[in-house]
């Protein structure tokens, strides 16, 4: 019914819902949570559908490699991801899939931020949130290969993956939120209460 970019659809409402909770355009909703709280359930939500993304990436990803072929995403054309995420050359990284390490990173990052959500008073709150500011950077150097690879290096290029930009935007959007949040936290407006 919504054909190949259905998904893709659902998935970029999902990350952007989660943007404007935890921008400032989400004080103006009338959520029964502090400022930190509702930046977290932004980040939240932005994580979720970063890793429902990813998800559909390696099923995209498994389907190329099993069949050749997929009918999840565009296989030509400039906006198309069957030629980038099935390329053999780029798909992986050290034999495991983009999609997978997609996955494996925005569970762990939503795990801390679920955490940091429901236990902000909790004395390893700083550490958690540090810990996943952290392991968040090295998303920015896979966001920045990957679109070298989509414009330069792949089969034919450029092509310019749709779920991949989503999941770039998704990784961005959660460092620049932890971001917010750490400064937040550094500068004692660290806002827990439960209300």
């Amino acid at each position: 019914m919504l054909g190949e970019y259905g998904p893709l659809l659902i998935f970029s409402t999902i990350i952007v819902a989660g943007i404007l909770i935890s921008s400032p355009l989400g004080r103006n909703i009338k959520f029964p949570l502090t400022d930190t709280r509702r930046i977290l359930l932004g980040l939240i939500v932005v994580e979720t559908g970063t890793l429902l993304t990813s998800m559909w990436t390696e099923i995209i990803h498994r389907e190329i490699a099993a069949t050749g072929g997929t009918n999840f995403c565009a296989a030509d054309g400039l906006v198309q991801c069957g030629s980038v995420i099935g390329d053999p050359n780029y798909s992986e990284f050290f034999g495991i899939s983009w999609g997978m390490i997609g996955m494996i990173s925005f569970s762990i990052l939503l795990y801390l931020a679920i955490s940091l959500f429901f236990g902000p008073r909790d004395k390893m709150a700083n550490t958690w949130l540090s810990i996943a500011f952290l392991l968040s950077l090295p998303g920015l150097i896979g966001v920045a290969w990957l679109v070298i690879v989509e414009l330069f290096l792949v089969d034919g290029a450029p092509h310019i993956c749709p779920y991949c930009t989503v999941v770039h935007v998704g990784m961005v959007a959660t460092i620049v939120i932890l971001y917010i949040l750490r400064n937040q936290n550094e500068e004692g407006r660290w806002d827990i209460a439960i209300n």
